[in-house]
C-alpha cells in the first residue's frame, strides 16, 4: 500500500472498511481504483462527523461537486483523494453523475430531519450504498457499465444491515435514519426513539428492515451463478451482511444504545472467504 497517500488509505480503511478490504483482494491496477472509490465513499460518510454546523458540511459537499464538475481539465487538484478519484474516473470511464448523486444524498446526514418514508430511504440507499457497488462493478468490468439491478440489491442488503447496526451511532448524533412513516405505523414518535424506548412496535420495525436486507442478500445469492467473476469480486463486502443481521437480531432492544460491533478480523476473514469460496 506504499503507493497510496495516507489520507486516501485512512478514509477508505476508517469509514468503508469492508470496501477497503475487498479492494485489497483485487490485483492492480483495479485495486487502486477500488480503494479510491472506497475512500471517496468514506470521506462523504466522515463529513457529518467532522463538522459542527450543517452549513460547513454543505460547503464540503459542494467542494466535492465542484471538483467532480471540473473533471476533464488537464490539471489535477493537488488533493490526494480527488486526484485518485479522477484517475479512476479516467481509467474506467466512471459516470460522474453517480459521484455527484452520492454527495447530494449525504446532505441528509447533516440534519436532524427524519427520513420521511420508505421511498426516501430507498433513494438514499441507492445513492449512498448502491452507487459504490455499481462503480466497483464498472471497474472490474474494465469500464463496461454495471448491472444496476445487482448494484441496487447489493446496496439495499448492505445499506440496511449497516443502518441497523449503526443505529445507536445515528441517534447519538441526533439523526433519525428510520422512515418516519414506519415509525408512525409502529406508534413510535421520534422523541421516543431518541429516548431509547424500544417498544414492541419498534422491535417489529427492526425485524422488518432486517428481513428486507436479508431478502435482498438472498436475491443476489440466488443469481450468483449468473454473475461473472468480476461482478462477484465487486460485491465482496456483502459477505459481512449475515453476521451483522445475526447481531441485530440478538441485540434487539439494545440497538438503540449499542451499535453492532464486528471484530475487524471477523470482517476480514468473511470477505477473504467469500473471495475464494463465494458469498
Amino acid at each position: 500500500m506504499s503507493n497510496f497517500h495516507p489520507d486516501v488509505l485512512a478514509a477508505a480503511r476508517g469509514y468503508e472498511f469492508e470496501r477497503f478490504i475487498a479492494a485489497t483482494l483485487v490485483a492492480e491496477p483495479k485495486r487502486r481504483a477500488l480503494i479510491a472509490i472506497a475512500a471517496f465513499a468514506g470521506e462523504l460518510r466522515r463529513i457529518p462527523e467532522t463538522v459542527k454546523e450543517p452549513m460547513m458540511g454543505e460547503i464540503r459537499l459542494q467542494w466535492w461537486r465542484d471538483v467532480i464538475a471540473a473533471h476533464g481539465s488537464s490539471e489535477r487538484s493537488g488533493h490526494p483523494l480527488a486526484d485518485a478519484l479522477a484517475e479512476a474516473v479516467d481509467t474506467y470511464r466512471l459516470p460522474t453523475l453517480q459521484l455527484v448523486a452520492m454527495t447530494e444524498a449525504r446532505a441528509f446526514d447533516l440534519y436532524a430531519d427524519p427520513m420521511p418514508d420508505d421511498d426516501s430511504l430507498s433513494g438514499y440507499l441507492s445513492k449512498t450504498e448502491a452507487v459504490p457497488f455499481a462503480l466497483a462493478m464498472q471497474v472490474m468490468r474494465n469500464g463496461e457499465a454495471a448491472d444496476i439491478s445487482i448494484a441496487d440489491l447489493a446496496g439495499r442488503a448492505f445499506g440496511l444491515a449497516r443502518l441497523l447496526g449503526s443505529l445507536a451511532h445515528w441517534l447519538r448524533n441526533g439523526r433519525t435514519p428510520l422512515p418516519l412513516s414506519r415509525l408512525i405505523e409502529c406508534g413510535v414518535s421520534v422523541e421516543q426513539l431518541h429516548r431509547g424506548d424500544a417498544s414492541q412496535g419498534l422491535i417489529s420495525l427492526f425485524k422488518q428492515l432486517a428481513e428486507d436486507s436479508e431478502m435482498a442478500h438472498s436475491a443476489i445469492r440466488g443469481r450468483i451463478s449468473q454473475l461473472n467473476k468480476s461482478d462477484r469480486l465487486a460485491i465482496l463486502p456483502l459477505a459481512v451482511v449475515p453476521s451483522i443481521l445475526a447481531h441485530v437480531s440478538a441485540q434487539n432492544r439494545d440497538l438503540l444504545r449499542s451499535p453492532v460491533e464486528l471484530a475487524p478480523l471477523n470482517r476480514v476473514l468473511r470477505i477473504a472467504r467469500a473471495r475464494w469460496l463465494g458469498l
